[in-house]
């Protein structure tokens, strides 16, 4: 940074300020400079951050990704971490305000809502999961239980020639397996997140991703129940092994259950 009119920073994730112990962390930050990260402290809070080349991030993977690394690398130094919105930046005011001096002032106007919600979040972790239904399993099972939708099969199968009525027949059969999965879907998804939300804090449901896809959640759980969480996973994993694949991931910082939004013009006023 040459001039202070080019100053900008970019905002990570906050937790407390850890001044008597700095950590040093490996990862560099966004943007592909090579910035370090470092933190903004003011009285127990703290702003993790790198020095930026640009004030804009396209949500690409490689930049998103970017973004929750550095904060899971914040995590594991054992802190409580509440990410900040992917692509915020501050920048500086010429003949005003540095960047920093603008991170501080976000600090000391928020800090009883950021202190309230670092209390909410401490010693919690959120733990991820996606359920797929098993390749070639599901629509042998739902034309086994489902009358109709086998019949229909097995009649445009019997008419590879394919009369004019063979055409929206397939339509149909298309339509009666889509609103068949959507059913099934909703029952297996209701069915295996009752069995996790016990032992969580808080749960997110996220979009289906494919049509394969059963359950795309989130999991706010304390870090004292963690073990048992895993358990539970093992075991609806064993249960549903021969028709499920579960991906399981975590511990992550709790991305779907706080995301700091800083608008910087509101600040400013």
């Amino acid at each position: 940074m040459s001039h202070e009119s080019e100053e900008m920073i970019y905002l990570y994730c906050l937790t407390r300020s850890q001044e008597e112990i700095p950590f040093h962390l490996s990862i560099k930050g966004i943007g592909g400079r090579g910035d370090e990260v470092y933190t903004i402290p003011f009285l127990d809070l703290a702003m993790v951050v790198s020095d930026s080349p640009q004030d804009e991030y396209e949500t690409t993977r490689a930049n998103m990704v970017q973004h929750q690394l550095v904060c899971e690398e914040v995590m594991k130094e054992g802190l409580t971490v509440l990410p900040v919105r992917f692509g915020t930046v501050c920048k500086s005011t010429p003949g005003k305000s540095s960047a920093e001096v603008k991170v501080k002032k976000l600090l000391r106007r928020r800090y009883g809502e950021f202190h309230s919600l670092l209390r909410e979040m401490e010693s919690k972790v959120e733990l991820g999961l996606k359920v797929f239904w098993k390749k070639g399993y599901l629509f042998p099972e739902i034309a086994a239980t489902n009358q109709n939708i086998r019949e229909m099969r097995d009649r445009i199968a019997a008419d590879p020639a394919g009369r004019v009525s063979n055409h929206y027949e397939r339509l149909q059969l298309g339509t009666m397996v889509y609103n068949e999965i959507e059913k099934r879907r909703d029952m297996e998804a209701r069915r295996l997140a009752g069995a996790l939300s016990p032992l969580a804090e808080r749960y997110e449901t996220n979009k289906v991703l494919t049509d394969m896809m059963i359950l795309n959640a989130a999991f706010l759980v304390h870090q004292s129940r963690m073990e048992e969480f895993d358990a539970r996973v093992n075991e609806l994993d064993s249960r549903y092994n021969d028709r499920m694949t579960f991906k399981y991931v975590g511990p992550l910082p709790p991305f779907n259950f706080v995301e700091l939004v800083v608008r910087w013009e509101e600040e400013e006023d």
